[in-house]
């Protein structure tokens, strides 16, 4: 069930690029980890990679954050995995292989954001 809000975050902001000329401001900060802690983390500038998605703006997206567009993707194929077993009513089974590889994922995007700089 979590997964599924996760891809209608995701997808959803993506959407909202796609629909409007929304950019978010750059001095505000919504990530409680980085408010608490002055540190990026491994998400930070997400919601500005999907909204410049959304846009057509590649360039943009992979600058905020390079794990943008793989997120967004990977959002559609998950939402897609969740809605299958749902209408079959199995949960859904993730496979180790691809946990490993989202963690190793997720490791390397916060590897990245710190290396861009501690700005709160």
């Amino acid at each position: 069930m979590a997964v599924g809000f996760l891809c209608v975050g995701a997808l959803g902001a993506v959407a909202l690029g796609a629909a409007t000329d929304a950019r978010p401001s750059g001095d505000l900060t919504l990530c409680p980890f980085r408010l608490a802690t002055g540190l990026p983390c491994p998400f930070c500038g997400l919601t500005h990679s999907l909204l410049a998605l959304g846009q057509g703006e590649i360039d943009a997206s992979v600058r905020a954050s390079p794990v943008g567009p793989l997120v967004a993707l990977l959002a559609a194929i998950s939402g897609w995995a969740v809605i299958a077993t749902a209408g079959r009513g199995r949960p859904l089974r993730w496979p180790r292989p691809l946990l490993a590889f989202g963690t190793t994922v997720l490791a390397l995007s916060w590897a990245f954001q710190l290396t861009q700089g501690a700005t709160p």
